[in-house]
């Protein structure tokens, strides 16, 4: 393709022969200035620096919100490797277009390959990232952490320098001819001289100190990078040196995202009459915990709340899935691993069929009629009904720092278990009574017309296993006669 002369930014003649038209400025500092710090600054620097505005400029300290939300969006960019990168390229505007923030409009670029203001080289490729586990407690990730970690690199020998293998000329392989009567075959070989990379090379062992600073609320399995710190490699950009965070078991503490929960057990009588227990927390802190005056503390809810359960009710509408089972205990645990609402079951063919319906609308739409025999309508529990069994009691605000914004916690869970007494003697009982409401219970009749019994301890596994022996209805007599009982799950999805 050629162009003809008076195009601007071009010699008569030729195309290109001059520089190219000039591209749109991009600000890929701003960030760096908001948060006041170098645009070579490491990560633990950046953190160090976006704490110390986060304080100062929080608007429950006192500060402007929009202020603090210009110091969040810069650290949300630079705390994050990627688009760090991505903004050290193209500024912000080429971060919120995924990269590539170049004018797109400039079709001098596109003739010359400029890809969106990369000015047409070539990408270095990158190395191999170098990346190690590190083990942290849940004390350290609560308070923040910095720990000072020694890498050993492999780097290149700077006074030698980098040279084109002479035995491949650079190509990374070496072409051996071989005569064998009036044929001529040509043979490509690796060149063992530069090892396939067509440089000639020293590389020394060098010692770096590097300080891993471990954010406050940091999730287990977060990655942190130090950008082009691995072994370098000539024609290649180093790759990162990573830590990834992997956060111990806590003797006392049991993390769950922003909240953390322990275990406590009390008596019968604290249950009844209050108590109160001791905690030091992750940071030192001795927390006094107690309940309000008067307040009865109930067993936890073990059981899960009830479905709503419809006999011989439909409710109409595309299927989005079907399985040819009748646990209702496995069809229950589909439905939840979907997040589908309810199912009908067809008890003739043992066939559950899922919609997708919101609670709401199963309820609204749900029939009953002769056509609907048969068939059961399962919609799950009332969601207001099923906060009520996962209720525990808590200590609001004392969970973990949000990760990125350790201004705010989570909450610390307490699961309670109370221990019943085995046995009461008379004269506690006779107390008890007087104090405690309850109904009268009348005295054990001696007479013949009951039977008397003690209640005692059983486990119904072990009951229903005694006597499966007499339930196997697979029996040789069913299968002559074609009856195939149960059978396992086929499901469909729509």
């Amino acid at each position: 393709m050629f162009f003809g002369g008076g195009f601007p930014g071009f010699d008569d003649g030729f195309p290109g022969a001059s520089a190219r038209r000039p591209k749109k400025d991009v600000d890929t500092e701003a960030f760096y200035k908001t948060l006041e710090v170098s645009k070579t600054a490491s990560s633990a620097e950046i953190k160090k620096a976006y704490r110390k505005l986060a304080i100062k400029h929080h608007p429950d300290k006192g500060g402007d919100p929009e202020t603090f939300k210009v110091i969040t969006k810069a650290y949300e960019c630079l705390s994050d490797d990627d688009k760090r990168k991505l903004y050290d390229q193209y500024g912000e505007e080429g971060l919120e277009q995924g990269g590539g923030g170049g004018d797109p409009t400039d079709i001098f670029d596109m003739v010359f390959g400029g890809g969106g203001g990369r000015a047409g080289a070539a990408a270095k490729r990158k190395g191999k990232d170098s990346t190690h586990p590190m083990d942290i407690t849940l004390e350290q990730i609560y308070n923040g952490h910095t720990k000072k970690l020694a890498i050993n690199r492999t780097v290149i020998d700077q006074n030698y320098g980098v040279k084109e293998c002479s035995s491949c000329n650079g190509r990374g392989s070496v072409v051996q001819i071989l005569r064998r009567g009036n044929m001529i075959q040509q043979m490509q070989n690796p060149c063992h001289a530069c090892n396939q990379s067509g440089k000639i090379f020293k590389t020394n062992k060098e010692k770096e100190i590097l300080e891993v600073y471990v954010e406050r609320g940091a999730p287990h399995g977060h990655k942190i990078v130090f950008r082009n710190k691995a072994d370098e490699q000539p024609g290649y950009e180093s790759g990162d040196v990573i830590f990834n965070i992997q956060e111990k078991a806590h003797a006392v503490f049991k993390r769950v995202r922003a909240d953390l929960f322990i275990s406590k057990k009390i008596t019968l009588l604290e249950a009844l009459t209050g108590f109160s227990m001791e905690l030091t927390h992750l940071d030192g802190r001795k927390l006094m915990i107690q309940t309000k005056p008067g307040e009865v503390i109930c067993p936890q809810a073990t059981e899960e709340p009830e479905w709503e359960v419809f006999d011989d009710t439909d409710c109409p509408d595309d299927d989005v899935a079907k399985c040819t089972y009748s646990d209702i205990a496995k069809l229950k645990e589909v439905c939840i691993s979907k997040d589908f609402k309810g199912f009908v079951l067809d008890q003739k063919e043992n066939t559950a069929y899922f919609r997708s319906l919101s609670r709401d609308e199963f309820l609204s739409k749900k029939k009953s009629n002769k056509s609907t025999k048969g068939l059961k309508l399962y919609v799950v529990p009332d969601p207001k009904t099923a906060a009520k069994f996962r209720m525990r009691k808590a200590i609001k605000g004392e969970g973990m720092p949000l990760f990125k914004n350790s201004m705010l916690r989570g909450n610390l869970f307490i699961d309670i278990t109370i221990e019943f007494p085995e046995k009461v003697e008379a004269d506690a009982i006779a107390a008890l009574k007087k104090v405690l409401p309850g109904p009268e219970i009348p005295a054990p009749a001696d007479t013949e017309d009951h039977e008397h019994h003690f209640l005692t301890d059983m486990d119904p596994k072990e009951s229903e296993d005694s006597s499966s022996h007499a339930y196997e209805e697979d029996t040789d007599d069913d299968r002559a006669a074609g009856r195939h009982p149960g059978g396992g799950a086929q499901c469909t999805q729509q």
